[in-house]
Parts: C-alpha cells; sequence; structure tokens
C-alpha cells in the first residue's frame, strides 16, 4: 500500500518540491495534497486524515507548531515533521513535546529525506499490521464497536473531568492510535473531537439557565479556563456562549 502525505508550506513552490522528492526518495510514499495555510491543512485533514504530514514552521494564520499541537490532540496516528530554515530550530523544538518525529532543514538534504521516510514508513507498517483487521475482538472478546460504546460512555460520565485521548486509551488498554481509528471507522470522528463536541452540547444545556455564570459553564464542562472555554464555543457554534445564552432565552 502507498501511504498518503500532506505538505503544508506557504511558498507553494518549495511544498512542491517536498513532494516531488518525497515520492522520489521512497516510493511508498504518495502525497496526496499541498496546502500553503495551517487552517486549510487542518480543515482537510480532519475530513481525511493522512498518514503523514510535512509542514513549514513559519506561516500566516496558523504556523508549524500549532497545526502539530492540534494533529497530536485530534490524529495521534497522523506522523508529523517539521521542515523549516535554520533560525527556526531553537522554537521547532517546542514541537518535541506534540511527538514530531523528526526535524529537516531547507533545502532538504536527500540523504536525510530518505532516512527520515525509511524509519517513518517502518513505524506506519507495524501500525498497519496492529490495525490490519479492526473486526477483531479484544483479549476480553469485546467487539471494536463494544469498545466504542463503552468509550463514548465513559466520556458522558467523566467529561467534567480533565479528559483526554490518552487516558481514555490507557482506560481501555489499547494505543491511542487503535482507539482513533475504530472510532473513525463506527463514529466518524476522533475521540477527542467527540469529547468535544459532548462537552459543547452540555454546555448549551448549561446556558440556557441564566443564573449560572460563564464560568460555571466552563467548569461544569471540563475546560480549563473561560477564555479557552470561549473560543472553542465559538469556534464550534459560530457564536460566543454570551451571544447564544442571549439568542436562545429569548426563545423560550
Amino acid at each position: 500500500m502507498k501511504y498518503q502525505v500532506i505538505v503544508v508550506d506557504d511558498e507553494s513552490l518549495i511544498a512542491k518540491n517536498i513532494a516531488k522528492n518525497i515520492e522520489r526518495v521512497n516510493p511508498a510514499f504518495e502525497v496526496i495534497k499541498t496546502f500553503s495555510y495551517g487552517t486549510e491543512a487542518l480543515e482537510y485533514i480532519r475530513t481525511a486524515p493522512p498518514h503523514l504530514v510535512f509542514t513549514d514552521i513559519r506561516m500566516p494564520e496558523m504556523d508549524g507548531i500549532v497545526l502539530t499541537k492540534h494533529l497530536f490532540e485530534e490524529f495521534p496516528f497522523i506522523e508529523c515533521v517539521i521542515v523549516s530554515g535554520y533560525s527556526d530550530f531553537s522554537y521547532a523544538k517546542s514541537a518535541l513535546k506534540y511527538r514530531v518525529k523528526d526535524y529537516l532543514l531547507k533545502p532538504i538534504d536527500k540523504e536525510e529525506l530518505r532516512i527520515c521516510l525509511a524509519a517513518i514508513e517502518t513505524r506506519l507498517n507495524a501500525n498497519h499490521n496492529d490495525l490490519v483487521n479492526l473486526n477483531e475482538q479484544d483479549k476480553d472478546g469485546r467487539k471494536p464497536e463494544e469498545i466504542v460504546e463503552l468509550t463514548k460512555e465513559y466520556i458522558h460520565q467523566h467529561y467534567k473531568d480533565a479528559l483526554n485521548l490518552t487516558e481514555l486509551a490507557d482506560k481501555f488498554g489499547f494505543s491511542s492510535a487503535y482507539l482513533s481509528k475504530i472510532f473513525l471507522k463506527y463514529v466518524d470522528i476522533t475521540p477527542s473531537k467527540y469529547i468535544k463536541d459532548y462537552r459543547i452540547k452540555m454546555a448549551k444545556q448549561l446556558l440556557l439557565n441564566p443564573d449560572v455564570t460563564i464560568a460555571a459553564v466552563s467548569q461544569e464542562t471540563g475546560f480549563t479556563d473561560p477564555f479557552h472555554f470561549s473560543k472553542t464555543f465559538k469556534t464550534v457554534t459560530g457564536f460566543t456562549p454570551t451571544e447564544y445564552r442571549g439568542i436562545h432565552i429569548e426563545k423560550l
């Protein structure tokens, strides 16, 4: 099989050159898309996750570090490689906490690219072998769809807590990659997005009560702080919590 790759760089000629070199040095990889903006790339990835993302650091709207953070939180099975100039090296190190697999300097040395892709191919082959049959039962005899339902129920009971994908995977004894894959197969979204969407759903209910402050709604739905809650709420619904409350209370 060919592994799908997305390249993100605000200089389109550089993106196309990186794409061409990836396919030349390792035919196991196929570049399916190039993007000039991290925001566009993330939007596409949320509809069709690739196996590997190459991203520049310095880009308008959303830089490569923020993009890798989103991928780490939402798609932990996607391999990420940072590509940038020497002056960005110290900044690029901040991406290590998001499990970025490699950092390549521009212009990319083809031998370094070959070594990087060979290592990634080895990991992807191992993951593919582990995930080749998502219909297999686990050691307790549970089918994947049962595991998904159990995970959803756990989220419903613990969404107020500091819940994340790693905790969920540990709770049910699976890797983050496996849990993400079966969620995508049976629910059509990742566990991280399911958690966020469920928290927003519960927040909408609480906002209908004018006696509950925005800060309290934030705390009751598992967000770390009111600012993060308000930003996430607006991203998902198109309204700030205050706007949503005003609109919907008027209709009651």
